[in-house]
């Protein structure tokens, strides 16, 4: 992906930092990845819309494409793994493509709706592909769940009463779609954090649901799971 390889000039040469109107920390990676990507589609599919983290939105249409030019920007500045380009399609306001990168792996995870979810090597996609899947633990009290909060945190509370907890970090939706975690939740995702995560999670057979048990990425709080624990983590969370 062209857009890994802009990242990874960044990355191995250094970059400054500055702050967004939100405190948050945005780098010049950050704008580059995604004016590129916007630069891309723009030109291959101008009558699509676009949402982007740090360009904002434009276009219109039924088909929308929703971009996180670098998803873990401190993990970026601090020079660690755990970083990568997000990109989501939705038509029709359903989403039907995500793709999450790690670049410094080499390594891409993506999914199309009704394809099935899968992982391979950034340089050859189709040739290294592995379908990946989640796990089969059906009791929540087995279960092992991420959540994306820190103490104290209500929700770490009824996660920890319920389940094994497990510290959350950048992969956990990866490991989740390939079985190695039972849930995630993450109470303020934004809808470019959402996207390319739910349709990876529900194509390895897992489920989404917002905090209203809806299925809306803009509601900030997010719950992932196998499915088979699902029911049982919203009440919980709901305790």
């Amino acid at each position: 992906m062209a857009a890994s390889q802009i990242a990874l000039r960044f990355f191995e040469n250094g970059v400054e930092v500055n702050l967004k109107p939100d405190g948050t920390q945005v780098t010049p990676a950050d704008i580059e990845v995604e004016r590129f990507l916007v630069e891309e589609l723009k030109t291959r599919r101008p009558a699509d819309a676009i949402l982007g983290e740090e360009l904002g939105a434009s276009g219109g249409g039924s088909r929308r494409w929703i971009l996180d030019p670098i998803d873990g920007t401190a993990n970026f500045i601090a020079g660690e793994p755990q970083w990568g380009t997000h990109i989501a399609l939705e038509c029709e306001g359903e989403l039907v493509l995500g793709v999450i990168s790690r670049p410094v792996l080499s390594t891409h995870w993506w999914a199309t709706r009704g394809g099935g979810a899968y992982k391979g090597a950034a340089d050859s996609l189709s040739a290294t592909a592995v379908p990946i899947r989640v796990s089969s633990t059906a009791n929540l009290g087995e279960s092992v769940v991420a959540v994306w909060a820190e103490p104290p945190d209500a929700l770490i509370d009824r996660v920890r009463a319920a389940s094994t907890l497990a510290t959350a970090d950048l992969n956990a939706i990866l490991e989740l779609a390939e079985g190695r975690l039972d849930a995630v939740v993450d109470p303020t995702g934004r809808a470019w954090d959402h996207a390319p995560a739910v349709i990876l999670v529900e194509e390895a057979g897992g489920r989404f649901s917002d905090a209203e048990n809806g299925h809306r990425i803009d509601r900030g709080e997010g719950r992932y799971s196998n499915g088979l624990i699902h029911e049982a983590l919203v009440d919980a969370l709901a305790s």
